[in-house]
């Protein structure tokens, strides 16, 4: 697709024209709510700086990217473990802000993609000023096909699982476009134990939406279970005991840490 807008670095696979609504609303959620922020905000990131004190989210936004910078601190020490050079995938990358961070890894190559225009122009604008000529800013819906097959060692969906409405034919896809030995990875994102903990949040999200006044935003949220991943072998890296004490003791974020791995993905085939 000719890309016909000023943000010469970024890349079209999918037509924004079909995710207007969706990102008109989601941007409206993420302004009242504090989140939308400025190139040097992105650039610090997973460290929070507020530029107003008085927003009346400041506090928690303060509190859940202290625990995305633990989340990310760990899963970083897990990925420079990981040997030799590295393609990786950040789907749903928002801002960009995980993907510039990996970008600074040896031997690492980053596609950050999303369907959310406004931000990967952002991401883009960031990565272009500071010549980070290893990350490329796609716009593409994961579902089309269009990212090239057998490409990744790794993809991270961080926070963003939760905006796909089905989490089967995902991984359906997601498991064509690894490498050999690839791996997937679910951070920040909730997965719930049953049927009625899921009714539950479901309904606690369309209040959320309806209180904070984009009501429409609901039916773009999802709530997955953690047995759809089950058939994948997934595991919680989070389920160990020291990670399981430090989320009681809310040092570390409420979520698990959901590792598939791709020959545990192609049993299922």
């Amino acid at each position: 697709m000719k890309n016909s807008l000023p943000t010469s670095n970024l890349e079209f696979r999918s037509d924004p024209a079909r995710f207007e609504l969706q990102n008109r609303l989601y941007l409206e959620v993420r302004d009242r709510e504090g989140r939308l922020l400025n190139d040097d905000q992105v650039r610090q990131l997973p460290i929070f700086r507020p530029i107003d004190p008085k927003h009346p989210n400041q506090l928690r936004l303060m509190r859940e990217w202290r625990w995305r910078t633990r989340s990310f601190r760990r899963f970083k020490r897990f990925f420079n473990s990981l040997r030799g050079p590295k393609t990786v995938l950040d789907l749903g990358c928002g801002n960009g802000w995980m993907a510039l961070q990996l970008a600074r890894c040896p031997d690492t190559t980053v596609w950050a993609v999303d369907v959310n225009l406004a931000e990967l122009e952002q991401g883009a604008r960031i990565a272009a000023a500071d010549n980070r000529e290893n990350i490329r800013f796609v716009f593409a819906d994961v579902l089309d096909q269009t990212l090239p097959e057998q490409t990744f060692d790794l993809i991270v969906l961080a926070a963003s699982v939760q905006y796909f409405p089905d989490l089967q034919h995902l991984l359906q896809v997601l498991n064509t476009l690894l490498k050999p030995a690839g791996q997937i990875h679910f951070l920040d994102s909730p997965f719930y134990a049953t049927e009625a903990l899921r009714q539950q949040a479901r309904e606690g999200s369309r209040q959320y939406y309806e209180n904070i006044g984009v009501p429409e935003m609901a039916g773009f949220y999802q709530h997955h279970l953690q047995a759809d991943l089950e058939p994948y072998r997934a595991l919680d890296l989070n389920a160990g005991p020291v990670p399981a004490l430090l989320q009681r003791l809310r040092w570390l974020p409420p979520f698990p840490w959901m590792e598939i791995r791709i020959p545990a993905a192609k049993e299922t085939n």
